[in-house]
């Protein structure tokens, strides 16, 4: 069965791993750009349908009155909910985090993965985590590409992709 890790959907907490922090990888370039990536583009609702429509990878983001950004990252197989993550982005001392929180993992504790890139793209890592390590979100036209990536407690190389384009809901005949 497919793994069902999400970017955010991305905390799988049990083990840390070994490998040293500069020795994870990416395969998204990192292209110098003079303009940073806006936070608040992440504010809205977004899915990625894969499997024919039959699993949905959903993240819902808005702004917290203290500034912060909040997410739920959940995903749908058919009907069934099978997974859910309490997502944010905080900002604590000098440093930029995404937190990631699953219930019954890592004793209901946040994962902080830091902020490493903000130009062109949004790089956040926690190098001593077990997996992800990285976690990578790419605008592109209005959609985020979502890479989740790292080496599992086995050392084994591992990376899940999203496309995460704007969810629209229509009520009452109107596209919000």
């Amino acid at each position: 069965m497919r793994s069902l890790l999400f970017p955010a959907l991305a905390a799988v907490v049990v083990a840390c791993s070994t490998q040293a922090p500069d020795t994870v990888q990416d395969q998204i370039p990192m292209v110098p750009s003079s303009v940073p990536v806006d936070f608040n583009d992440l504010i809205g609702e977004w899915e990625d349908v894969q499997d024919s429509g039959r699993t949905v990878f959903n993240e819902h983001w808005s702004r917290a009155a203290d500034g912060t950004l909040v997410g739920l990252g959940f995903v749908l197989s058919g009907k069934d909910t099978v997974f859910i993550e309490h997502l944010g982005i905080l900002h604590m001392d000098t440093s930029t985090y995404y937190a990631a929180t699953v219930n019954n993992q890592n004793s209901g504790a946040a994962v902080l993965f830091k902020l490493v890139h903000s130009f062109d793209s949004l790089v956040f890592t926690a190098p001593d985590h077990d997996f992800p390590q990285r976690i990578v979100y790419t605008p592109v036209n209005g959609s985020w590409e979502v890479k989740v990536s790292g080496t599992d407690k086995a050392g084994k190389a591992m990376s899940d992709h999203y496309h995460f384009t704007r969810h629209s809901a229509t009520v009452n005949g109107a596209v919000q």
